[in-house]
Parts: structure tokens; sequence; C-alpha cells
């Protein structure tokens, strides 16, 4: 009896904590329609080297957020963690200094918000449970730990529901993973005593909400813990019989990290309805080879030269810079410069050159991309020739290397005949 009292004070106490307040991201928002959450796809393998998310969200935002925490690209094995996928992934850190309150974590939006349920959606995180976390290490009860929710919508648009999993570590040096529909903003002191995972090995696990009709035309969402095989380590399945699909529940929301206590939480390849995708770099002429815009007169515009940049992936290419350096850089230039191209399609970049001095001009143009499989930067010499309007022409041919040769032996027999000559 008095552990069933204790229970539900728990309960209760978390069911205050989790009060739909100002505390949570976008709160009151209703986005606009964006389509069923069904029949949609986004994916972050944090790969581009455009990633860099607003600390607060702008009226389009329909990626990461910062909030008052920050979400950070960095290469594999920082920290000594190696990427899931790729050359990169993230890290969540604790809140900035100026954080209100508790308002703390990183979230996504998914790409954009959705109040169509579509059928059911999958939204999947992969992150990186790290032992050696000192705060693991310390021994202490939940000293580590960290929220994190999949969100769902009302038919308007508006907030309904979160589905958390929380991450909390032992006095043995594990960490132990539950699931609830609260937050207290702090790690759950207690998750043994109820439904929960424990890991007990480093590595990469996912995390996957399953949002699917439980059969009697209510909301029911499976909350499974995958391990680095995929194979399921733990499933809880949330149900509650007033989330009618057909009148109350709409499609996904956020996916947030409702607080972070740890110097570091390391996360890779977020997700709805997709598997893990990338972009793979390609281009005619290939990476190395040169690229002559042609000749022109000094001032004037050579005739320029393409380059054909192709996406041989599944996610989209993204060219975050043309970078050209070396010494004559500033007589080239590209158009369309960062662009997107997608899947399975290819796109022309057009280099121009203007010469600003006579001879030959070089420079080396780098294109930045998120490739996450033949590498994020392309290298191409870049070539044009100057022409001189004003240089003399004497009409007089001036011989090159190849005749050299050639032009010394004639001049030896025409002396030689002179000579020949003159001693007659």
């Amino acid at each position: 009896m008095l552990r069933l009292l204790a229970l539900l004070m728990i309960c209760g106490m978390a069911t205050v904590a989790q009060a739909y307040d100002q505390r949570w991201p976008d709160y009151g928002v209703s986005q606009v329609e964006r389509g069923s959450s069904g029949g949609t796809s986004y994916f972050q393998g944090f790969e581009s080297p455009c990633f860099g998310p607003p600390y607060q969200p702008g009226a389009g935002e329909i990626d990461w957020v910062r909030y008052y925490s920050e979400v950070v690209r960095v290469p594999s094995g920082s920290s000594s963690i190696p990427s899931r996928n790729g050359f990169n992934h993230a890290e969540l850190v604790p809140p900035l200094p100026t954080a209100p309150g508790t308002n703390t974590g990183a979230y996504t939006r998914l790409g954009g918000y959705r109040s169509n349920f579509g059928g059911g959606y999958t939204v999947e995180l992969d992150v990186y449970f790290d032992l050696g976390d000192p705060r693991v290490l310390s021994g202490i009860n939940a000293d580590y730990g960290w929220d994190a929710t999949s969100a769902i919508n009302d038919q308007s648009g508006g907030h309904r529901r979160d589905f958390i999993f929380h991450a909390a570590s032992n006095t043995s040096g594990q960490i132990l993973v539950g699931t609830s529909n609260t937050s207290s903003f702090a790690p759950v002191t207690n998750l043994a005593a109820g439904p929960h995972a424990t890991i007990s090995s480093t590595g990469w696990y996912t995390l996957q909400w399953v949002f699917r009709d439980a059969g009697d035309g209510s909301l029911a969402v499976d909350m499974n813990l995958l391990d680095g095989s995929g194979v399921t380590a733990f499933s809880q399945t949330l149900n509650d019989p007033s989330d009618v699909i057909a009148s109350v529940i709409g499609g996904n929301r956020y996916l947030w990290f409702v607080f972070v206590q740890s110097p570091r939480i390391a996360v890779d390849n977020v997700r709805l309805n997709s598997a893990v995708r990338e972009a793979l770099f390609a281009s005619m002429p290939t990476p190395g080879a040169a690229l002559n815009a042609g000749s022109a007169v000094l001032g004037a515009s050579a005739p320029g030269v393409a380059l054909e940049v192709q996406n041989q992936g599944s996610l989209r290419l993204e060219i975050c810079s043309c970078a050209i350096t070396g010494p004559d850089a500033a007589d080239f230039s590209v158009a369309t410069c960062p662009t997107l191209v997608a899947p399975d399609t290819n796109q022309l970049l057009n280099i121009s050159c203007m010469p600003s001095a006579a001879g030959l001009r070089s420079a080396n143009l780098t294109l930045v991309t998120n490739d996450s499989r033949r590498g994020t930067d392309f290298n191409y010499p870049l070539l044009c020739t100057g022409i001189d309007p004003n240089a003399v022409n004497l009409g007089v041919p001036v011989p090159g290397p190849q005749r050299g040769a050639l032009w010394l032996l004639l001049a030896a027999m025409l002396l030689a005949g002179i000579l020949a000559i003159r001693s007659r």
C-alpha cells in the first residue's frame, strides 16, 4: 500500500511538471498543414557543412533549432566517438548560461509540423550511450540523464501529447532507459521500479517511436530501443483511449531533448519515415580535371566552361560553397553556388573568367558538399588565357620550343653560306 502511494505521488509530481506551458518549444503554435505525416519523410545526418541551426525558430524553420542549448556538427572521432554513419554526427550539450529556467533542449521540427495522421508514421534517432561519461562513472544514482520526446499534434496543428524516452544512470555504472508521457526536467531516479532497459555496453543505439492505430481507433505509440545491430533491446507501448485518431489526433510535431545532464550527448541520423540516406557526389569532368574557360582580351569575358554536378545518392546533395583560391582567383567566378541537387539529377555550374593580365591565368575551385561516403571536398584546377590587345605584332614568327633546334640549324646553314661566298 505504501509503495503504491509512493508511486502515485511520483506520477502526480511528474504530471504537474509536465503541464504544457511556456517551457515547451513552439508553445501555443499551430503550424500550417504540410501534408500527412504518413506520406512524408525527413532525414538529418549532420553531414552538411551548411548545418548551422538558429537559436530561436524562424517562421519557416523546419529543421533543428538550438533553443537554449547547443547542437553542433562534429567530425567522426570527436570525444573518441565514431559517427554512426558517414564523416560527421552532432553533439548536444547542456544549456547556455542565458537559458531561462528549465528551457534547455535543442529540438527539430522533423521537416515541418503536420495535422494529418496519414495512417501512421515512424520517428527514429540514433544516440550514443557512453558508459565512460564521468556522470555515469560517479556512482551517484541519476547523476547522468536526459529525456528525448517525440510529440504529436491534434487536428488543428496544436500540441496534443509527448512520448518520452528517459535515460538515467544507476549506482552500478549502467544507464537505464524507460518511457512515459511526462517529464520533470530532471533525470528519473526510479527507472528500475518500472519497465526499463539496462545499457551495459557503450555504443550506438536507436530510439524508435512507431505511431499507429491501436486497433480500436485510438493512438498507440510503440517505444522501441534498438541496439547497434538493429535488434530490439526494449519495447513499451503507450496508449490513451482519449487519443481518437478519427476526431482528435493529427500528425507529427517535434523531436525534443527536454534536458541534457551530461557533458555531451552524441546523436546521428534523425529521421521520419526514412532509412539512413546519403548524398553521393559525381561530376563531369571528374574531380581533379582542369577546367579551361578559354581566352579573352584583358577585361573581357572568356567563353567560360560548365561543370556538370551529379547526385548519385538518395539524399539531397548540398553544395555549401564554391571556394576559388590561387594566384589568379580574382579572375574567376562560379554562378549558382551554393546550390542543391536532388537525388538522381544533375546541375551545371558555369565558370567564368575575365583575365586581368596577359598569359595563362590559373586558380583552384573547391566544392564543399554533404557527401557522406566519397568525401566532402572536391577540387578542380581552373585555367584561362589573357590576351593583351596592345601588344605589337611585327609579323615575324617567333619560334616555339619545338622549333628552336630547327631555327638554329637554319641560321647556321645561312651563316655558313655567307662565309663561303666571301671566301671566294
